[in-house]
């Protein structure tokens, strides 16, 4: 079925109007992707224990058994830092995940966009691919120095997701992968990274290094003995290179405020309780914020959290009475 150019043009218009950044891109491009990462893994670029984890799955994962694979829909939406609030020995805890984790979109993209082609007689589905090398080999994005893919009007602060959808696209070639203009000159991401990820020797990051990755391990995997606990800075991701970024100034002070989770649920929460364990009410601000899939991690990551900030406000306790 054939679609005219208009009707491209009503569904990056829809998009628009929720404040979304789209683009249509030819199917070849997820295969430029899976291409370039395998090149990158043959050169020795990549961490053996984090390629076979993270990017194995997505190079092997198939393309849906429908719609017809024409077209890929590109997808950025807003996503800002979110604050959570727990409490402990009755002190509230404030704490921030990074973007990209938790978000309150209605209707979330993946309900969306395969309703606005319905309309049209199309169809999409969700797709499984490296996004990052995905949205920059499509010219839709551009890589940060600290390897954060970067959208027009929307900085570092957004979701990038695709569908694979059966509207027609005319064919381009692929885009040069580039970095943004100003990481020539500017290294304030590099001076903010404590941990080595962004490296001097590459631009490539050092992943394996970066705290995102370690946030993201099973409760039972221990963070590494180099990790200090004083470089552990938000619940979920990591928010170091991205806060002190400059494409990010007009973004990065905005944070939308989260759940509120009292004391007992507090600890139930550290104490690795699963959402079926909780109140009604939990269990809706768990699913509402999209924390379901990231219970699993969140005992072990707030945990560190917690530990540094109570040992935060003891120093400051004593600091305070031995100058009194």
């Amino acid at each position: 079925m054939m679609v005219p150019m208009n009707g491209r043009d009503a569904i990056l218009e829809q998009c628009a109007e929720r404040g979304w950044r789209a683009s249509i891109v030819p199917v070849a491009r997820r295969d430029d992707a899976l291409a370039a990462i395998r090149r990158r893994h043959a050169a020795g670029e990549f961490d053996e224990a984090l390629y076979r984890e993270y990017l194995v799955p997505i190079l092997e994962a198939p393309l849906p058994d429908a719609p017809t694979p024409r077209s890929i829909l590109l997808l950025a939406t807003p996503s800002v830092p979110v604050r959570l609030h727990f409490v402990l020995d009755g002190i509230p805890f404030p704490v921030l995940a990074a973007p990209g984790y938790l978000r309150r979109v209605s209707p979330r993209p993946r309900d969306a966009i395969p309703q606005m082609l319905a309309l049209l007689g199309l169809r999409a589905a969700p797709l499984d691919v490296p996004l990052k090398t995905l949205a920059t080999l499509s010219g839709f994005a551009r890589y940060g120095r600290n390897n954060i893919t970067y959208v027009e009007g929307l900085g570092s602060l957004c979701a990038l997701a695709a569908f694979v959808t059966d509207l027609d696209c005319d064919e381009m070639p692929a885009q040069p992968q580039e970095a943004l203009a100003r990481c020539a000159s500017c290294r304030v991401c590099h001076a903010a990274c404590p941990t080595g990820a962004i490296g001097d020797d590459r631009f490539l990051l050092h992943a394996e290094r970066c705290i995102t990755f370690w946030n993201e391990k099973d409760p039972d995997v221990a963070f590494p003995a180099w990790i200090q606990p004083e470089w552990h800075n938000a619940l979920f991701g990591c928010m170091h290179c991205q806060r002190v970024c400059p494409e990010n100034a007009a973004h990065i002070d905005r944070v939308l405020e989260g759940p509120v989770f009292d004391e007992p649920t507090t600890q139930r929460l550290l104490a690795g309780a699963k959402p079926d364990d909780f109140s009604d009410d939990v269990r809706r601000a768990v699913a509402a914020w999209r924390l379901t899939d990231l219970i699993d991690y969140l005992r072990r990551n707030l945990g560190v959290l917690l530990r540094n900030e109570m040992s935060r406000r003891g120093d400051r306790g004593r600091e305070e009475r031995e100058r009194s």
